[in-house]
């Protein structure tokens, strides 16, 4: 895959645009909800969604790449494993909402926006982040299992909130509605499907960073 060169203010812009757009939407949905649904504090349940806080991370890393961007020693501390690893996880939320969700889940009004921003653009604009900026550092193959740590954590947190309060969140993850041997089905799939993806941004980076060298 050949490295694309980009000068530091147009990575700046984009940064900009992207980051601008998720914390509107985050900020948005909040008063949003709390004009039509009811107090702004239980708006913060959602979070309780691998998706948003895939995403209130990666915009998070967004802004401090903003506020760091003329301090590159600092801005390195945030990239190469630890945004890997960011990558992973917003790739996961992109990729499973695509196929597993999005097709029973077709909102309308302002929540049709915030699916948009929050299940595709934001999640690829840092996919493409990746891809245009993560070529200095050489990813290692045991950054693999350090990566993969908060999404089990996560199912293991789904496994006990569904347990004590019957919402599993994701139908795929519901223990009582699969029964045992489709929820370790699925609970598989996806620990796979995790690990093949670290893998794959792993591989890429590795033939990136060799040709470059």
């Amino acid at each position: 895959m050949k490295n694309i060169s980009l000068s530091s203010n147009t990575i700046l812009i984009y940064r900009i645009i992207f980051a601008g757009l998720s914390w509107f939407t985050f900020i948005a949905s909040a008063v949003n909800y709390a004009l039509n649904f009811g107090p702004i504090l239980e708006w913060f349940n959602s979070f309780k969604a691998f998706t948003m806080q895939t995403n209130l991370i990666v915009t998070i890393w967004f802004t401090l790449a903003i506020l760091w961007h003329n301090k590159p020693e600092t801005l390195e501390k945030i990239s190469g494993p630890l945004k890997g690893a960011l990558t992973l996880y917003i790739t996961i939320t992109f990729i499973f909402f695509a196929v597993l969700l999005s097709p029973f889940y077709q909102p309308t009004g302002f929540a049709a926006f915030s699916n948009l921003v929050l299940h595709y653009i934001t999640p690829i604009a840092f996919i493409v982040d990746w891809v245009l900026t993560e070529t200095k550092l050489r990813y290692k193959w045991n950054y693999l299992p350090y990566w993969i740590i908060y999404p089990l954590c996560y199912l293991v947190f789904i496994f006990i909130h569904g347990t004590f309060t019957g919402n599993y969140l994701y139908f795929f993850l519901d223990i009582n509605a699969l029964g045992i041997l489709g929820y370790a089905l699925f609970v598989s799939i996806l620990i796979t499907a995790g690990l093949v993806l670290g893998a794959l941004y792993i591989a890429i980076n590795r033939k990136r960073t060799k040709l470059k060298n």
